[in-house]
């Protein structure tokens, strides 16, 4: 199990000492008054550590923004989107929910009861045990209400109410009332441990993943592409024609069976901007290795004009994206898009394909092109952000041999 220590100066120094008959009896009373607050929270037999009974709804999206610790010591800001969790709903209409602090991911489930209200509004009625952290400097963690602050913490713990509250819009339930305010981590005594979300919506996923009629029909095929160095590269996917629509299944790392698709149209495969593509279960490396929906999200590179029309480099959007269809070979390609596979609608690529080229791996010949012994290493920052280039600081190297295994560790760059 997971320990969590406090590892501040501050926060160790701020602990008054107490020593016999010296300590004035007000600061006796006050450290009296303190345990007896404590001894007041919930336990650890209130912890709710399984999905409770009652109507599940599962693999809802969770899109927020909040906070989490970094191992730096220091709290930043994170917006989150494609975060895969549960709700249950019990027979008196009080909702559970699961992974209430977007960033966290724990080795044992998290959950925190909902309490339905006579306005139709949902109740978190704080404080609630949430983690058994025996062993560890505070032994119970709570989630509590607290106000995102410019103090050195980041978030005090709310002194005027502990009730953070949810209401339903449509398909989605949202957090409501004070945009400062939000459940957050944190010890018996209310110290922040840096996760929380203060902007928090959980919503159903509406587009279903696509999928062929007939799996069976998979053709081997070969993708060419440009890694993150810009060297060439390929690897083995998956191929299915169903009339005017083609599946292509094998380009998401870690859950190589999800799909996406496009439509023929003369000379051009259609593609949809953000197709959904399921769920990957199996991410052990990106978004802290928590399970994220993914997305189809192509997109340009390069030199564009934006609406202003001034001439700019980097990422721009291309609102009716395609491939070149050559229906003699049955090839696809081109020279303009990158095929990101994105969790959620924010820039987040698990891996992506720069200017990919497809072809039917029996007449791929030469134009097949595979990484060399130790594969191709994408690299991402300690929150799990991909990164293109790294600078100085520290990141998580990911390499993919051409036997298939990958192998991930810890790198420091010092330029």
């Amino acid at each position: 199990m997971k320990h969590f220590y406090i590892l501040s100066l501050i926060a160790l120094m701020s602990v008054p000492s107490f020593a016999g008959n010296n300590v004035p009896l007000r600061r006796q009373l006050a450290k009296f008054a303190k345990q007896k607050a404590e001894a007041e929270l919930p336990g650890l037999s209130s912890i709710i550590s399984s999905q409770p009974e009652g109507t599940l709804y599962k693999d809802l999206n969770h899109y927020f923004e909040g906070c989490y610790a970094s191992s730096d010591g220091y709290i930043y800001d994170y917006l989150g989107d494609g975060y895969v969790s549960d709700i249950v709903e019990d027979s008196e209409g009080n909702l559970y929910i699961k992974n209430p602090f977007g960033f966290l991911n724990m080795d044992a489930e998290i959950w925190v009861k909902a309490t339905k209200a006579a306005d139709g509004k949902y109740n978190v009625e704080l404080p609630q045990a949430v983690y058994d952290n025996t062993g560890g400097d505070d032994p119970i963690l709570y989630a509590w209400r607290y106000i995102k602050d410019d103090s050195e913490n980041y978030a005090t713990k709310d002194a005027k109410s502990q009730v953070v509250s949810f209401e339903l819009r449509n398909d989605s339930l949202v957090k409501v009332g004070d945009d400062k305010a939000f459940i957050g981590l944190g010890a018996a005594n209310g110290y922040f441990y840096g996760y929380g979300d203060t902007v928090c919506v959980y919503n159903k996923i509406k587009d279903a993943a696509p999928v062929p009629a007939d799996v069976s029909k998979a053709v081997d095929y070969k993708v060419t592409y440009n890694d993150a160095t810009d060297t060439s590269t390929g690897k083995d996917i998956s191929v299915v024609f169903e009339g005017n629509e083609v599946f292509f299944c094998g380009l998401d790392d870690t859950q190589p069976d999800l799909w996406f698709s496009g439509t023929i149209e003369g000379d051009r495969l259609m593609l949809k901007k953000w197709q959904y593509m399921g769920v990957d279960r199996k991410n052990t490396t990106y978004a802290l290795g928590q399970p994220s929906h993914m997305y189809l999200y192509p997109f340009g590179w390069g030199y564009f004009t934006d609406e202003t029309g001034n001439e700019k480099f980097g990422l721009y959007e291309v609102e009716s994206p395609s491939l070149a269809y050559d229906a003699a070979t049955k090839t696809f390609s081109t020279d303009e898009l990158t095929l990101a596979i994105n969790r959620g609608h924010h820039y987040y690529p698990f891996v992506y394909y720069s200017k990919p080229k497809f072809v039917p791996a029996s007449a791929a010949g030469v134009e097949s092109i595979e990484a060399g012994a130790e594969g191709v290493a994408t690299y991402t920052d300690l929150a799990g952000r991909r990164v293109e280039r790294p600078t100085k600081g520290v990141y998580v190297r990911t390499v993919r041999g051409k036997d298939g295994k990958v192998r991930t560790d810890k790198m420091v760059m010092a330029r």
